[in-house]
């Protein structure tokens, strides 16, 4: 008797299993006649929603520097290249062609995820200016605009990713999310102090293995102990003491 109410019970858990297996691959079907595609917002971190970049941590050689946006359909992969429509915002001061050019806006064959390679300029008015830009993916011949909502840390849709351009020193837009946590507040004393002291100038991106971040972190503090040894405590703009904590 309990051997054959065992088997009843099994038999109704393999029932359930498989009516949920069905449930989800209904959810997994959809309709590819219209592919989508949207900037991809699936990863906190550096470069989830826009970059604020200044050609000022770079050396006076350095005219040019790219940025990878990340861009995933929804759809399936095709056998050829297919191009992705991204257009600039009125509203943006910065020129394409100038100040900026993008390069690789396709998903390529057989793939689901594509890199847009957005190369900066860097002019002789940034010097003393900053220009904005808000790229937006529109629809064309291969691809409708995609989600509209928010991905995980997102501040902006899914269809839109924003840059700002200097030649100026600019906190970089992920130092609150990313360097502090290393270095502790932000000034333009501390940043152009470890951009020395560490030969680096990638602050606009973040994802550091955790033994290189704290082989910085170990720099930063002998760096600031060897200065204050030698000069006193280091002030920056606003007079407040350079701490690396």
């Amino acid at each position: 008797m309990k051997k054959r109410l065992l088997t009843f019970i099994m038999a109704g858990i393999a029932f359930l299993f498989c009516l949920q297996g069905c449930k989800e691959d209904d959810k997994l079907m959809f309709d590819d006649s219209e592919p989508k595609v949207s900037f991809d917002k699936r990863y906190s971190g550096t470069l989830v929603d826009s970059v604020n970049y200044s050609f000022a941590f770079q050396s006076k050689e350095i005219v040019t520097d790219t940025v990878q946006i990340p861009l995933r359909i929804i759809g399936l992969p095709r056998a050829v290249d297919r191009p992705v429509a991204i257009e600039l915002a009125t509203r943006s001061t910065a020129k394409e062609g100038y100040h900026f050019k993008l390069e690789n806006a396709f998903i390529a064959a057989n793939e689901s995820d594509g890199l847009v390679n957005l190369i900066f300029f860097r002019r002789a008015g940034l010097k003393d200016s900053v220009v904005t830009a808000e790229l937006k993916i529109v629809a064309n011949n291969e691809f409708k605009p995609g989600y509209d909502d928010k991905g995980v840390s997102a501040v902006l849709d899914r269809l839109t990713w924003r840059f700002t351009l200097t030649d100026k020193l600019e906190k970089p837009s992920i130092w609150d999310s990313y360097w502090k946590n290393l270095f502790g507040d932000y000034s333009n004393t501390k940043i152009l102090f470890l951009t020395q002291l560490l030969n680096y100038t990638n602050w606009n991106q973040g994802g550091l293995f955790p033994q290189d971040s704290n082989r910085m972190i170990a720099q930063a503090r002998l760096g600031i102990y060897e200065y204050e040894k030698a000069n006193g405590p280091m002030l920056d703009e606003n007079g407040n003491r350079v701490i690396i904590p």
